[in-house]
C-alpha cells in the first residue's frame, strides 16, 4: 500500500492510497469464497458446485464493488494510522479508480486534527492581588440577610420617608391638553430611588396616603417619543399606599433564627458570614486567574483552526441566537438594528466568536492529552455523591452510595452523566495549567499552608449577592468530552451475498 498525503488550508489532507492489484483480487477471491459456500446449484451440495455455474449465480460485479468499498475502509483506516492522522469527520472519496494493473487508486479529502504547538507553561505568567474580605464586606452581607427578612407596614398616616414603598395613580397633560396614553394606575416606586420618573422622589416627601401632588417637567428636544419632545408634561398625582420596611433586630434571636438554630450568637454568625465570603472571594480571584492563564495559553499556541468545525460551530451559534430571538418574536433584521448594527455584522462576530471556541477547545484537548489529563470512574462517582448532596436529594452517605448505581444509570440517561464528566474535565485541566504556569497571588495561602475551610453543613447560610468586584471569565468551550465507559459495538448483520 503506497500513501501520499497532500495538505490543504483549513486543517485538511487529501490522502491518495493505491492499493496492489494482489490484495484486490485476494479480498475479492475471499469474498466470493463466502458466497459461494451460500449459493444453492441444483444437483450439487452448497459449496460443491463447479466455480463456472456459482459465478452465473453471483452479481460479479456488485461482490467486486463491495470488495472495493471494504478495501478502502481498512486501507483507509491503516493509512490514517500510518500517517499519525486523526480525523474530525468521516471523509469524503474526491477520486477513485482501477488501473491498469487492477490496483486501486483513491483519494480522500479529510479534516484531521491540526498539529498543535504548545508554548512551555511556565511562559504563561500571571501575578494578581487577592479580593480582600474587609468587615465593611461582612456588614454589607449581614444587612442584606436582614433586608431579605425585613417587614413592611402599612403606614396611611406618616409623612413618606427617602426609602418609603409608595404605589400611586396619575394622569397626564401635555401642554394644558389631556394626555391619556400617559396616565397610570398602581405605580409603584421606592422613594429616593426612581429613576424612570426622578421627579417623583422629592415630589412625595412629606405627603400621605390619599394626599395630591402636581409635578411638571419639559421632556428634551431629542425625546424619544417625538410628540412628547420640547413639550412640557404635567402630571395630576394620588398617593395610594405607602409602606415601610422594618428590618429585624441585629441580635442573638435573629442569629438563632435566621440559621435555623445552627448558629447561637450575632458574632457567630459574622464569623460563618466571612467564611463564606472568603471561599467566594477566593473562588473568583482563581476564576481570575485561571481566565488570564488561558487567554494567554491561546494566543501563544501554534495551530491552524479547521474550517469545518470552524463552520459547524458557527451554525450552532446561528441557531442558538434565532432560536432565542423566536422566542422574543424577535428577527434577526429587528436584533440588528437594535444592536445598531447590521445582520452581516452579526454574523461575523458569530463566525469570529465559532473560531475562538473551537480553537480553545481543541488547546484544551491538547493539554488534557500531554499532561495525560482522564477522568476515572471513582472521581465521577465521587461528583456524582456530590450533586445529590448539594441538591438535597441525598438523605444519608449510606443511602447515597446504596442508590449510586441508579442515580448514575438516570443521569445517563438524561444526559447529566456527561456534562458532569465534562465538567469534571475541564476543571482538572484548568487546576493542571494553574498549577503548571508561573502564577504569584498576593494574598493567598502560601505552599504548606492551610486554604480556608468550607464550613461545615450546620453553618450554611443563605447564599447572597457577590460582595467584591472581580473580573471572572467567559464561559469556556468544553474540551473534548471523555468516555464514561466502554460500550460494546452491536454485531453487524451477516453479510449476503449479491444477487445476480
Amino acid at each position: 500500500m503506497q500513501v501520499a498525503v497532500e495538505r490543504r488550508p483549513g486543517s485538511q489532507v487529501a490522502l491518495t492510497v493505491t492499493v496492489e492489484p494482489e490484495q484486490v483480487s485476494e479480498r475479492i477471491e475471499q469474498l466470493f469464497q463466502k458466497y459461494a459456500r451460500r449459493v444453492t446449484v441444483p444437483g450439487f451440495r452448497p459449496g460443491k458446485a463447479p466455480r463456472s455455474l456459482v459465478e452465473g449465480r453471483v452479481d460479479m460485479a456488485a461482490l467486486a464493488q463491495d470488495a472495493i468499498e471494504d478495501i478502502i475502509e481498512t486501507s483507509y483506516r491503516d493509512a490514517l494510522k500510518d500517517e499519525n492522522l486523526q480525523p474530525l469527520e468521516q471523509g469524503k472519496i474526491e477520486d477513485q479508480s482501477i488501473g491498469e494493473d487492477k490496483s486501486l487508486t483513491y483519494t480522500v479529502l479529510v479534516t484531521v486534527r491540526p498539529e498543535i504547538k504548545l508554548p512551555d507553561l511556565k511562559e504563561l505568567q500571571v501575578r494578581h492581588i487577592a479580593t480582600e474580605v474587609t468587615d465593611e464586606h461582612v456588614n454589607m452581607q449581614i444587612d442584606r440577610l436582614r433586608e431579605s427578612g425585613a417587614d413592611f407596614a402599612e403606614m396611611p398616616d406618616t409623612p413618606i420617608e427617602n426609602g418609603d414603598f409608595v404605589t400611586i395613580d396619575y394622569t397626564m397633560q401635555v401642554d394644558g391638553e389631556p394626555y391619556p396614553e400617559g396616565d397610570t394606575s398602581g405605580y409603584p416606586l421606592q422613594v429616593g430611588s426612581d429613576t424612570f420618573f426622578p421627579e417623583l422622589n422629592d415630589a412625595l416627601l412629606g405627603l400621605k396616603m390619599g394626599d395630591t401632588t402636581t409635578v411638571t417637567t419639559t421632556y428634551a428636544e431629542d425625546y424619544s417619543n417625538a410628540e412628547l419632545a420640547g413639550k412640557t408634561a404635567t402630571f395630576q398625582i394620588v398617593v395610594q399606599s405607602v409602606r415601610r420596611r422594618g428590618l429585624p433586630e441585629l441580635d442573638d434571636a435573629w442569629a438563632v433564627a435566621i440559621s435555623g438554630g445552627s448558629l447561637q450568637t450575632v458574632d457567630e454568625l459574622r464569623e460563618t458570614v466571612k467564611k463564606r465570603l472568603v471561599q467566594d472571594a477566593e473562588r473568583m480571584d482563581r476564576d481570575h486567574v485561571r481566565s488570564e492563564i488561558l487567554s494567554q495559553l491561546v494566543e501563544k499556541t501554534d495551530m491552524e483552526v479547521p474550517t469545518a468545525m470552524a463552520e459547524e460551530e458557527y451554525e450552532h451559534l446561528m441557531e442558538d441566537l434565532e432560536h432565542q430571538l423566536s422566542h422574543e418574536h424577535m428577527s434577526m433584521e429587528d436584533y440588528a438594528r437594535q444592536q445598531g448594527k447590521t445582520v452581516a455584522d452579526i454574523e461575523n462576530e458569530e463566525q469570529v466568536m465559532a473560531r475562538d471556541m473551537v480553537r480553545r477547545s481543541l488547546v484544551l484537548q491538547e493539554i488534557a492529552r500531554q499532561g495525560q489529563i482522564n477522568v476515572t470512574d471513582q472521581e465521577l462517582d465521587t461528583m456524582i455523591l456530590v450533586e445529590s448532596f448539594s441538591r438535597g436529594t441525598a438523605q444519608s452517605v449510606e443511602k447515597a452510595q446504596r442508590d449510586l448505581p441508579k442515580m448514575r444509570k438516570e443521569m445517563e440517561k438524561s444526559g447529566q452523566l456527561d456534562r458532569l464528566a465534562n465538567r469534571l474535565f475541564q476543571e482538572k485541566i484548568l487546576a493542571y495549567l494553574e498549577e503548571n504556569a508561573d502564577v504569584e497571588v498576593e494574598g493567598w495561602p502560601k505552599p504548606g499552608e492551610a486554604p480556608a475551610e468550607e464550613p461545615a453543613p450546620e453553618e450554611a447560610v443563605p447564599a447572597e449577592v457577590p460582595i467584591a468586584e472581580a473580573s471572572t471569565p467567559e464561559s469556556e468551550p468544553a474540551a473534548e468530552e471523555p468516555a464514561t465507559e466502554e460500550r460494546e459495538s452491536t454485531p453487524a448483520a451477516e453479510e449476503e451475498p449479491p444477487a445476480s
